[in-house]
C-alpha cells in the first residue's frame, strides 16, 4: 500500500470512530431503556443516593440526589416538575443543585424564579398543617431523553417527639430503577430499631467506623435493577408492595407508647366550656347507662366540632390541647380525639386513643417500632355488658358514622391501644359482616292489562352504603337531590315518570339514609299476542360489573368491605293472568360470593313475589379466588338483565 493511500485509511478510520463516539453520546445507551416495557412508564430512576447523619441530639441530617430519565411525554408531564414536602416546624430544606441534561452533554440549570416554596393544596381546607410546604422545581428543556438531575439537604432539627426519629427510604417505586444506595451513619452508643420490607438481609451492610476518634455505625444497602410496581385498579396500597428500610429510635412499643400516651394526656385537661358542653350533652339522659351516655357526648360532639386533617402524624405527634381544639372547632385526627377523650372523662367515663393503621397504608407490623405505621386515631372503651368488658371505639373524624360504628376502612385492622399510664395493648378492631353494609331495594306496584305499570320503590342504605349516600347528598339543594334520584330509577326504567320521592335521615346519623320513590311506566310491559311480557323490577348495579373488569389480576381484589345487595319485588298481576314464562332460580355458593334468586306466583292473589340476592363475603378476594368470584358476579348481572317474565291470558272480552 501506497504511503498515500495508508495516511487516507487512518484519516479514515479516525473520523469514523469520532462519529461512532459522538453518535453513542447523542443516543441513549441500551442501559437507558434496561427494564422491558421501560416506555410504558415514562421514566425510570437512573440512580438515587440517599445519606443520612443521625447525631446524638437526635438531629437528623438527609442528602438526596437522583437522576430520571425521561422516556416519553408521560415522563414529561410527570417528573417535569418535582415536588419535595418538608416541614418548616421541623425541618430546613436546602437545594444543592437541579439541571436538566441534554443529548448526554448540555447542562441546563434551572432558573431562579423556578424554585419556589409553596403551601400545598390541602392547606387551605386544613389549617392545622399550614407548617408543611413543599419545595418545587420547575425542570427546565425537559424532553424525551433528557435526563432530570436534582439534589438537596433536609435538615431536621427538631424531633417530632422527645428522642424519636423516624425515617423510612424507598427502594421500589411505579417507575424502574437503575441503581439505588441508602447509607447512614449514627453513634455506637445509640440503639435503633431496624426494620426492612421485602429486603433480604444480605443486601444490608453494617459496621462500625470512626469519624474523628469517634465510633460510629454505618448502615449501607445498594440495590440494582428494581423493576417498577405495576398498578391494577381495587389493588393493594403500593406501600404495601415496596422494598424498605425502617428505621426508629425507640427500640419497644413499651418505650414508645408511653410517649405518646404522655403527650395524648398533656392535651386532656378541661376547661370550664368544655365541662358545660358535656353537661348540656347528657342532660336528658336519666339511664345512668354509660355506654348510652357516651353515646350523648359523641353525638354532640360529631355535631359541634370538624375534623380538618390528611393523616396522624403528618405535623407532628402532639395533639392540640382540648380547650383549644374546642375554641377552635376543628382538629386533625390526634386533636379530636385527645378532646374527645377529655369529654369522656370529664363525665367519668374512661376512655384512651387507639392508633390505627387504615385500609391505605400497610398493616401494622410490631416488629417495625414506629409511628409513621399510623394514619388514623380512635377513641376506645372499655364498658361492662352483660358482666364481661367489652371494648368499642368511636370514629371522631366524621359526622357519618353512628357511635361505636368505625370507617370500613378500620375493620378488621390491628392497632395499638394507649393505656394508663404507660401501658399499651395491640388490638384488632372488629371485622364487618356482610349484612352491615347493605343496600335493599323495595318494590310494591300493580302491572295492569295494558303494561302500565305503577308501584313504589324504598331504597335503604345500611353501613357504609348509608354514610356514601349522606355525604354526597347533605350539601345538595332539592334540585340536585331530585336529579339523584331520577339517575337511580332511569338507570333500569328508563321510561318512568316520577310523581313523587323523598330523602330521608340524611341529617340523622343514627338512622339509615332512605330513598322513597313514587312513580309510573305507560309502557313497560309490551303486549306480544295473547303475551305481556315485562322485565323484573330490578336495579342493575354497574359498581359489581367495574369490580371485575379485569380477567385476570396480579394483585388480590381490594374492596375493603363486605356487602349485599338485595332485591325485594312484589307485583300485582292483571286478574285471570297467569304466569306464562318464568326463568329458573339463579343459585351460586363461594367462599368469597354468593348470588340467588326466587320468585313465587299466587294464584289467588296475582301476585308475583321476587328476591334476589347477592353476597360478597370478604373484603378482600385472593388471586386464586378472583376468576371464581369474577364468574359469578357476570352471570349474576347478566342474568337480571334479562330477566324477563311472561304473562297469559290478560285480554278480557
Amino acid at each position: 500500500m501506497k504511503k498515500a493511500q495508508l495516511k487516507l485509511l487512518v484519516t479514515f478510520v479516525f473520523y469514523a470512530y469520532g462519529i461512532i463516539t459522538l453518535l453513542s453520546l447523542l443516543t441513549p445507551p441500551d442501559s437507558y431503556a434496561y427494564v422491558s416495557g421501560g416506555k410504558n412508564y415514562g421514566a425510570y430512576i437512573i440512580k438515587k443516593q440517599v445519606f443520612l447523619k443521625l447525631n446524638k441530639k437526635y438531629e437528623l441530617k438527609t442528602y438526596v440526589t437522583e437522576s430520571v430519565k425521561i422516556l416519553s411525554q408521560r415522563g414529561i408531564n410527570k417528573y417535569s416538575e418535582v415536588v419535595i414536602p418538608f416541614s418548616e416546624k421541623y425541618q430546613k430544606i436546602k437545594l444543592r443543585y437541579a439541571y436538566t441534561l441534554l443529548k448526554g452533554m448540555f447542562k441546563v440549570p434551572v432558573g431562579k424564579h423556578a424554585v419556589n416554596i409553596v403551601s400545598p393544596e390541602f392547606a387551605v381546607n386544613y389549617p392545622a398543617y399550614s407548617d408543611i410546604k413543599y419545595l418545587t422545581l420547575s425542570m427546565p428543556a425537559v424532553e424525551n431523553g433528557s435526563v432530570i438531575n436534582f439534589s438537596y439537604e433536609v435538615d431536621n432539627f427538631k424531633p417530632l417527639i422527645k428522642n424519636g426519629v423516624f425515617y423510612t427510604n424507598y427502594f421500589s417505586y411505579t417507575i424502574p430503577v437503575k441503581k439505588i444506595s441508602f447509607s447512614l451513619i449514627y453513634p455506637a452508643s445509640l440503639k435503633l430499631n431496624v426494620y426492612l420490607n421485602k429486603l433480604g438481609g444480605n443486601a444490608v451492610s453494617r459496621k462500625l467506623i470512626y469519624v474523628k476518634n469517634k465510633k460510629f455505625i454505618e448502615i449501607g444497602i445498594s440495590l440494582d435493577n428494581i423493576p417498577a410496581i405495576k398498578k391494577e385498579s381495587y389493588m393493594p396500597p403500593t406501600k404495601n408492595l415496596r422494598k424498605y428500610i425502617s428505621v426508629s429510635t425507640y427500640t419497644s412499643w413499651k418505650g414508645l407508647s408511653g410517649r405518646i400516651n404522655a403527650l395524648f394526656a398533656g392535651a386532656g385537661k378541661p376547661s370550664e366550656k368544655i365541662k358545660q358542653f358535656v353537661e348540656s350533652s347528657v342532660k336528658d339522659d336519666k339511664s345512668g347507662n354509660v355506654k348510652r351516655k357516651a353515646a350523648s357526648i359523641y353525638y354532640s360532639f360529631v355535631k359541634s366540632f370538624r375534623y380538618i386533617g390528611v393523616g396522624y402524624g403528618l405535623n407532628g405527634y402532639k395533639p392540640e390541647p382540648a380547650a383549644l381544639t374546642f375554641s377552635n372547632g376543628y382538629g386533625d385526627s390526634k386533636s379530636l380525639a385527645a378532646l374527645l377523650i377529655t369529654m369522656l372523662k370529664t363525665e367519668g367515663i374512661y376512655a384512651y386513643p387507639v392508633l390505627m393503621p387504615s385500609l391505605n397504608v400497610a398493616g401494622l407490623n410490631v416488629n417495625n417500632v414506629s409511628p409513621k405505621q399510623f394514619d388514623s386515631v380512635l377513641v376506645g372503651l372499655n364498658l361492662k355488658e352483660k358482666g364481661k368488658m367489652q371494648r368499642y371505639y368511636l370514629y371522631p373524624d366524621s359526622s357519618s358514622y353512628k357511635a361505636f360504628q368505625i370507617p370500613f376502612v378500620l375493620a378488621g385492622r390491628k392497632g395499638v391501644a394507649l393505656l394508663k399510664p404507660d401501658g399499651f395493648k395491640f388490638i384488632s378492631t372488629p371485622s364487618e359482616k356482610p349484612n352491615s353494609n347493605e343496600k335493599i331495594f323495595l318494590f310494591k306496584g300493580r302491572l295492569d292489562k295494558d303494561g302500565n305499570l305503577t308501584g313504589n320503590a324504598e331504597i335503604v342504605y345500611k353501613g357504609l352504603y348509608s354514610n356514601f349516600e349522606r355525604s354526597s347528598l347533605k350539601n345538595k339543594d332539592n334540585y340536585n337531590k331530585k336529579i339523584a334520584a331520577s339517575n337511580f330509577l332511569y338507570d333500569f326504567i328508563p321510561g318512568a315518570d316520577i310523581k313523587k320521592y323523598r330523602y330521608k335521615n340524611i341529617k340523622k346519623i343514627t338512622k339509615n339514609v332512605r330513598l322513597e320513590i313514587k312513580f309510573i311506566d305507560g309502557n313497560y310491559g309490551v303486549l306480544k299476542g295473547d303475551k305481556l311480557v315485562f322485565h323484573s323490577v330490578t336495579p342493575i348495579d354497574m359498581s359489581l360489573v367495574n369490580l371485575v373488569l379485569k380477567q385476570k389480576r396480579i394483585y388480590p381484589l381490594i374492596i375493603g368491605y363486605p356487602f349485599e345487595h338485595i332485591d325485594k319485588i312484589k307485583i300485582k298481576l292483571p286478574e285471570k293472568s297467569g304466569i306464562y314464562y318464568l326463568p329458573s332460580p339463579l343459585k351460586y355458593y363461594d367462599k368469597t360470593v354468593s348470588a340467588s334468586s326466587g320468585c313465587s306466583f299466587s294464584e289467588n292473589k296475582y301476585e308475583l313475589d321476587c328476591v334476589y340476592k347477592f353476597e360478597s363475603k370478604k373484603p378482600e378476594i385472593p388471586v386464586k379466588d378472583y376468576k371464581k368470584y369474577r364468574k359469578i358476579i357476570r352471570t349474576y348481572a347478566a342474568y337480571l338483565k334479562n330477566y324477563f317474565i311472561a304473562v297469559s291470558n290478560v285480554y278480557f272480552y
